[in-house]
């Protein structure tokens, strides 16, 4: 079991996943809301670039806050059933991300709410949806709506972040995530960052191969009922499938998360118990890669459920 708290650094740790992921700027905007996310060098995947999991919890966060301000009832809570992410392009390290989010229906118990980031440069790099639901459970915390006006966290670039070596073209994808696996090579900022560990599953041929993440829970991962955040859920099954399309990857050939859709069924406590995502194929192909990622807890609870396409490039 990995440790939950090896990461050590000289600046303060995060107290919640916004302040985690450097969210901020939340302001009502209409019927909707907008935010700002300041991508770090800590967001990086194992190959120093930023990838779909680093955007999730902006995205999870701003696709809640819309249908519960509908209510106009500050105790009742929302929770996201699911998530649909789809991107486009890539955000860069040092990029401000600008999300926006409003609700497209809604009645007293469900809602549907659009979300899009979009990149330093304006680009739009990530679109989707929420599905929300009102829930009758007791907070332990603050409401989505007591952040509204919630100031950017100020950032450090590099936070004494030291970004992965280049990795050499004539290494197949297995052979770099067998290296991560193994301790070979640098997982990542982003992955040190959930107490992360790799683990390649063969199958009964190589186009079967998948992926065991394993991710030590930590207080700061919690939301407003004291359990694990959409977003930190989300962000931890992201990473997993990444390195399964990786895996997939020939030599030299480059990869993006093109898209995910995650259910949430039960969020787990954060109290250094260990979550683990295993990731199969449906099927490898050699633009696209489809897969499922099943989340369950440390006494085999199921937690959330993803597919995820791969494009390589």
């Amino acid at each position: 079991m990995s440790d939950p708290h090896h990461a050590e650094s000289s600046n303060p740790g995060p107290h919640d996943p916004l302040s985690a992921f450097h969210l901020g700027d939340l302001a009502v905007e209409g019927k909707g809301v907008r935010a700002a996310q300041l991508l770090c060098s800590q967001f990086a995947d194992h190959r120093g670039l930023i990838e779909l999991p680093a955007l999730a919890v902006l995205f999870d966060h701003c696709g809640g806050i819309p249908f519960h301000r509908t209510h106009d009832d500050p105790a009742a809570a929302t929770l996201q059933a699911r998530l649909s992410l789809s991107t486009h392009g890539r955000a860069n390290i040092g990029d401000l991300l600008a999300a926006r989010a409003e609700v497209v229906m809604h009645d007293d118990g469900w809602g549907s709410t659009y979300v899009e980031i979009r990149s330093g440069a304006g680009q739009l790099c990530c679109v989707g949806t929420a599905r929300n639901v009102r829930v009758g459970r007791a907070l332990t915390g603050q409401t989505p709506s007591a952040e509204i006006g919630m100031a950017m966290p100020s950032c450090d670039d590099d936070h004494g972040v030291t970004l992965p070596a280049a990795i050499p073209a004539d290494l197949t994808g297995r052979a770099v995530v067998e290296e991560i696996a193994t301790k070979q090579r640098d997982p990542g900022p982003l992955v040190e960052m959930l107490n992360g560990t790799v683990e390649v599953l063969d199958g009964a041929t190589e186009r079967d191969a998948g992926i065991r993440f394993r991710s030590a829970t930590d207080p700061w991962m919690g939301n407003m009922f004291g359990t694990m955040h959409g977003g930190v859920i989300a962000t931890i099954v992201g990473q997993a499938g990444s390195f399964a399309g990786h895996l997939h990857a020939g030599a030299g050939q480059e990869y993006s998360i093109g898209d995910m859709a995650i259910g949430f069924y039960r969020s787990p406590a954060v109290d250094g118990s260990e979550v683990t995502v295993e990731v199969t194929p449906i099927k490898t192909g050699r633009r696209i890669s489809s897969f499922e990622a099943t989340m369950t807890s440390y006494d085999d609870v199921l937690l959330s459920r993803a597919t995820l396409d791969v494009h390589y490039h």
